[in-house]
Order: structure tokens, then sequence, then C-alpha cells
């Protein structure tokens, strides 16, 4: 966050399941304080109400481990605003 305050950060891949916070609550905090930064939100874990809670939150992608490098690089793209 503090990286944030000073960068323009043009996107986030965020583990659900992070040892400090988990990615929920920084998708949350990075939409107060970088609104132009898009997030992907990566898990082991499909729970449903998480998923909705980061889609809802503005995660432009939520992908499941393990997950195919092309449905990644996709979701990068996508997120970036890059033509496939």
């Amino acid at each position: 966050m503090d990286y944030a305050h000073t960068h323009s950060i043009r996107l986030a891949v965020l583990d659900v399941w992070m040892p400090a916070q988990n990615g929920i609550e920084l998708q949350e905090r990075l939409r107060t304080q970088s609104p132009h930064t898009a997030v992907i939100i990566i898990t082991a874990r499909d729970e449903p109400n998480v998923r909705t809670r980061a889609l809802e939150g503005g995660a432009f992608a939520f992908l499941v481990k393990p997950f195919d490098d092309g449905e990644f690089l996709d979701a990068v793209r996508g997120a970036l605003g890059e033509p496939d």
C-alpha cells in the first residue's frame, strides 16, 4: 500500500489467503486508494461468497488454482485493456 501512495499501479494480482491480510481486504483498500488499479484475485479455494465479494468489489477476474497459463494471460491482457 505504501508503494501505491507514490506510484501508479496498473495491475495487482492478489491471493485471497495471504499472511498479514487477505486479498479481498487488500482489494478494498486499493479500490479506495488507487481506484484505477485493475485487480485479479487468485485462490486455491473456490468459495462462492468470496468470489462474489471479489467480483462485486471490482476484481476483473477470479481465478482458482491451478489455472491454465493462457487463462491467466488472458485475464492480465483483459485487465490491462490489451488485445488478445
